[in-house]
């Protein structure tokens, strides 16, 4: 007796208004798996937007999630960090997690397009706006711990790199770069630190701090273990792997503080050996 194949067909109604939301659009969410009120297995999300003649959109970005726009009708202009190009009717736009990103309405009707996410759309998961003035180190206690690491570290005779892991505003995890002192490639500051932590469940809502922009190693851990916000000393001296950690949804600040690079630049000029052994340059 031959199985039976059962297929199930559900048609939803998605004649529902547009609304003006958060970032300035015009917008129906037609198919939200959470808000159909059915269990149905799918991870995406879509939503029709609306921008009218003359109207753009605020600077807004996802922090997990990719999104995709597909024109519909219209023309304007697309823009995702510091590129834009003109968008029409039938053209697809891809938008990563982190990216900052803003339409504008540059034709004479209204601009129409599908938005699909994936993951789903999450309000909390969108910011709207561009970023926040970011605090002085002295008002950034955090910061400090991670400069103490780092200058233990040189105390040590390794190299002056320090992180530190908060959560709801405590120190749960110190670290420094010990590769050094421990004969060990892989003890980089915030793998240490991330050690020290030990095991704490879910990172969501944890910051790791670093004095210095972490590399792919360290990157890699922080994608790994979804740690949604890195913030770092500094990125002159070692551009690091921003824009991987940015491309999954992480949300990376640069304070940018000469105290950090004044630290690195005087490390470099007296051990540069220990320097390019530890970035794997030969």
């Amino acid at each position: 007796m031959g199985s039976t194949h059962i297929r199930c067909m559900d048609i939803y109604d998605v004649r529902i208004p547009h609304m003006k939301v958060a970032d300035n659009s015009l917008l129906a969410e037609f198919f939200h798996p959470l808000r159909i009120g059915k269990d149905m297995q799918c991870r995406y999300s879509i939503a029709h937007a609306r921008v009218p003649v003359g109207v753009k959109t605020l600077p807004h970005r996802l922090t997990r999630s990719s999104e995709a726009y597909y024109i519909l009708s219209g023309s304007g202009m697309m823009h995702i960090g510091d590129e834009h190009k003109e968008v029409g009717e039938g053209q697809l736009v891809f938008i990563p997690p982190g990216k900052t990103q803003w339409i504008e309405n540059t034709g004479t009707t209204d601009l129409i397009f599908l938005a699909i996410c994936d993951p789903l759309w999450r309000e909390e998961d969108e910011i709207i706006g561009e970023s926040p003035p970011i605090a002085p180190v002295s008002d950034d206690p955090f910061m400090e711990a991670a400069i103490q690491e780092a200058e233990k570290g040189r105390e040590e005779g390794g190299i002056p790199i320090g992180s530190i892991l908060v959560r709801d505003g405590i120190i749960i995890g110190r670290g420094h770069n010990r590769r050094v002192q421990n004969g060990d490639p892989m003890v980089h500051a915030e793998i240490d630190c991330l050690q020290n932590a030990g095991r704490i469940g879910s990172y969501y809502d944890c910051t790791l701090y670093s004095t210095l922009m972490p590399c792919f190693l360290c990157a890699g851990a922080v994608v790994q273990f979804q740690i949604p916000r890195v913030i770092v000393g500094e990125s002159r001296t070692f551009p690091g792997a921003r824009e991987f950690m940015e491309a999954h949804g992480v949300r990376v600040i640069d304070y940018d503080l000469e105290r950090c690079r004044m630290m690195m630049e005087t490390f470099i000029r007296e051990k540069p050996e220990l320097w390019n052994e530890d970035i794997g340059v030969l």
